[in-house]
């Protein structure tokens, strides 16, 4: 996925070549995606996203739009010391969903990428998680340490005395 600025597109007369960057690979400048990126790929331009912005829904599955807001908030799996970054990782409600008021809303601050072998830990390996904030995860594991995942990594956390 490339990410550049709309004006960037635009004003091709710039004093300054405008930065971008290419997922997986890192900044480049909007002359590098034209040259060399633009004869071979096909391109999907959409408009900028309001992460935090997006209606809840009531429903079990995970639109689209909440799935590309998740991955701009929590780039890499969310389960402690993971570093996966694939697009392929299974989008997780934090709170289980359940119908009505009876589980988790399926919103953006109840979302959170993981890989499958760590969405079974979660489910089925005795670990607990807490969103308190959208992309900050609070993991407690079955020997009550507690970690905090967010988007420079994990940390652990000490116990109070």
């Amino acid at each position: 996925m490339v990410h550049l600025d709309g004006r960037s597109i635009a004003d091709a007369g710039a004093p300054l070549p405008p930065i971008g960057r290419v997922e997986g690979h890192g900044p480049v400048t909007r002359e590098w995606v034209r040259d060399v990126l633009g004869p071979h790929a096909r391109f999907t331009i959409r408009p900028v996203l309001d992460p935090l912005g997006q209606v809840p829904v009531d429903a079990y599955e995970i639109p689209a739009r909440h799935r590309r807001a998740v991955r701009v908030i929590s780039p890499a799996d969310v389960f402690p010391f993971s570093s996966c970054t694939s697009n392929s990782m299974q989008v997780d409600h934090t709170d289980p969903w359940a119908p009505g008021d009876a589980g988790g809303a399926s919103e953006v601050g109840n979302y959170g990428p993981m890989t499958t072998i760590h969405h079974r830990v979660k489910t089925h390996g005795h670990m607990r998680v807490k969103q308190p904030y959208p992309g900050v995860f609070v993991w407690l594991d079955p020997y009550g340490a507690l970690y905090l995942v967010d988007h420079t990594g994990t940390r652990r956390i000490d116990h109070a005395a």
